[in-house]
């Protein structure tokens, strides 16, 4: 079942963020995130298998200064290991897409380290196009391992 997430979800998330390499945001840092992805321009669905969250998919829009109209983001997307190539993560992807339309978005765009190769191949097979390359700055020390 996918359903919007929820102040309750946030242990399951954490878990999951965790398989990801993000193991430094607490339960408390992750409440907090799915407040504010609560709010206008940002979405997280979940899916639910079983009473637990096995999956994620964080969504953001905005507008780009140097186009018009709304770019939806994909801010993250994580299934659970053990419920991975199930067909979850298209079926949060095809709740994203329904959303960025809703939204007005004219185009999405989503970032994955150059380490995920699986990932890549997914967003490859659900029809996203390697784009841009994208350079990163870390402005303090302690959070160079979250980037």
């Amino acid at each position: 079942m996918i359903r919007d997430g929820r102040i309750d979800d946030a242990l399951d998330i954490r878990i999951l963020l965790a398989q990801l390499g993000y193991s430094k945001l607490s339960e408390d840092d992750i409440r907090n995130k799915i407040i504010h992805y609560s709010s206008k321009e940002y979405k997280i669905f979940v899916v639910e298998v079983d009473g637990h969250v096995i999956g994620f998919i964080s969504l953001h829009c905005y507008e780009a200064f140097h186009s018009t109209g709304k770019i939806g983001r994909i801010t993250a997307l994580c299934i659970h290991d053990k419920f991975q190539s199930k067909g979850y993560g298209k079926q949060l992807l095809v709740e994203a897409e329904k959303y960025f339309v809703q939204s007005g978005c004219l185009k999405l765009e989503v970032t994955s380290n150059k380490r995920r190769t699986q990932a890549h191949n997914f967003y490859l097979s659900q029809g996203y196009l390697e784009d841009s390359r994208k350079f990163v700055k870390p402005l303090f020390t302690d959070l160079t391992s979250s980037v």
